[in-house]
């Protein structure tokens, strides 16, 4: 191997990292109350008593559970320290509940016995489970009440946590995915380090170039993660469940036994079968992937905008010895420069349990947070992306952004106004069904030699049954 890194420091850094894209929990929820709303009610703006703030004799005590670990953690809990001290209305008492995962788990395990937070951080996957919940208030509510602008937050992240025209969540901590590469490999093979590929297509004859050049014992580190595949067919325009990706009405079916799913897979067959691609399999760790690209396993490998601030850490402490010269390209895909999804998580504003005071502070609070000044200092101390626009142009990004480059690929690729079907991933209840099913499939390609058309064929079977069986249990 041409690197020697410190290995269990560059897996411990790396692990760290919250996954934006990890899968969430299918269960549906019971219970509702007044206050809340389901999928199919036209926005009340009534729900949202954002006057009640202001009749409170006594600071609002408000509960926010989320699932921020480390740095992100410390961060976060600084901001809610700046909040409490900047008015006298509202005190936040943030409180870490495990992961995304586990979070889900205890609301919905709350609801059931009457014990909820005010404010519930939760990913991009569980938009059906919490809407079916009918324990929440949208936050389309609470914009109307308030007459609140979101013109200054990115479209493509709004329409992600939209479900027909509505806004559930309150848009928080969102990333996408990257292509990081080790630009000396590039410039080994000839190849422009300043121009990665675009393409699947172009990720192969370069990964190839490479590859036969000797630069890299192979050209990418593969995880087998859904969010990609996912992430490839939102480039190339199509839909991965019916309804306009459950987006104008709760979705029925799958609809990944497609040509665009059997080409992705192909691709990945492709990659395997010439001898490109560094298996590091459903990656535990959440760092095998980068860790293939630091000892010199592979030139190249695609990962969340999340871990960029890991990587970078790692390579500019010091205590890793490589000589990785790092890069950061926007998502290759199907086709050049499709639109990406954000991934991540937003704030949902709970009904249950919560008076009316309580629903108005925490509407003011989750309005702080999305400020372009509590967004730049987000960024900047996390490495996600700022979901203001005006948030880009604070000197601290922009000094962030001539250093470490990276960041500023991953806003541009939320920034562009060109939005994936339906404006954002698909919206089921059945998504960790969903994701295992997909899960299977990329292993199935990469271990078993699968054929990619009745690979994509067994996954729309997969995908459906679990979609009719959550439908079944929940909506009846």
């Amino acid at each position: 191997m041409k690197r020697t890194p410190l290995i269990l420091v560059l897996l411990t850094v790396l692990a760290l990292v919250a996954a934006a894209c990890g899968g969430g929990d299918d269960g549906g929820g019971g219970g509702s109350s007044e206050g809340a709303q389901g999928r199919d009610a036209e926005v009340d703006a009534s729900l949202c008593p954002t006057d009640a703030l202001e009749a409170a004799t006594e600071p609002v005590q408000i509960e926010f559970w989320h699932a921020m670990t480390a740095s992100n953690e410390e961060t976060l809990n600084e901001m809610v320290a700046d909040y409490n001290a900047s008015q006298d209305a509202v005190e936040v008492t943030a409180v870490f509940t495990g992961s995304y995962d586990e979070t889900l788990d205890r609301y919905l395990n709350g609801l059931r016995r009457g014990e909820l937070p005010q404010i519930a951080q939760l990913e991009e996957t569980t938009l059906q489970t919490m809407i079916d919940s009918g324990s929440t208030v949208p936050a389309a509510a609470c914009v109307a009440a308030s007459d609140y602008d979101t013109s200054d937050l990115l479209p493509s992240v709004l329409a992600e946590f939209e479900v027909e025209g509505t806004l559930w969540p309150m848009p928080f901590n969102v990333s996408n995915p990257v292509f990081y590469y080790d630009r000396n490999d590039f410039t080994a093979a000839g190849l422009d380090p300043d121009a990665p590929p675009a393409t699947l297509d172009e990720m192969y004859e370069m990964g190839d170039a490479i590859v036969r050049a000797g630069a890299a014992e192979h050209a990418m580190s593969l995880e087998v993660q859904p969010w990609y595949p996912e992430q490839w067919s939102s480039m190339a325009g199509q839909e991965l469940v019916d309804s306009t990706n459950g987006r104008d009405a709760r979705a029925e079916a799958a609809t990944v036994d497609n040509a665009t799913m059997v080409d992705i897979f192909t691709w990945i067959r492709e990659m395997v079968d010439n001898d490109l691609i560094f298996n590091v399999g459903r990656n535990p760790s959440g760092a095998d992937h980068f860790f293939a690209l630091a000892s010199g396993d592979a030139a190249f490998t695609i990962g969340t905008s999340g871990a960029l601030g890991s990587v970078y850490d790692a390579l500019d402490s010091g205590t890793v010895e490589t000589d990785v010269d790092i890069g950061i390209g926007p998502l290759p895909g199907p086709v050049a420069g499709g639109p990406t999804s954000a991934g991540g998580a937003a704030l949902w504003l709970v009904a249950n349990e919560s008076s009316d005071e309580q629903i108005a502070a925490s509407w003011d609070f989750v309005q702080w947070l999305a400020a372009p000044e509590q967004q730049a200092f987000w960024h900047v101390n996390t490495g996600y992306i700022p979901i203001s626009a005006q948030a880009s142009e604070d000197p601290a990004v922009q000094a962030l952004w001539a250093e470490r480059p990276g960041y500023q690929v991953a806003y541009e690729q939320l920034a562009d106004d060109n939005l994936p079907p339906g404006g954002g991933g698909p919206v089921i209840g059945a998504y960790v069904e969903f994701r295992n099913a997909l899960e299977d499939a990329i292993e199935a390609l990469v271990l078993d030699g699968a054929d990619p058309a009745e690979t994509a064929a067994t996954l729309q079977e997969e995908a459906d049954a679990a979609i009719a069986s959550y439908n079944d249990r929940v909506a009846g």
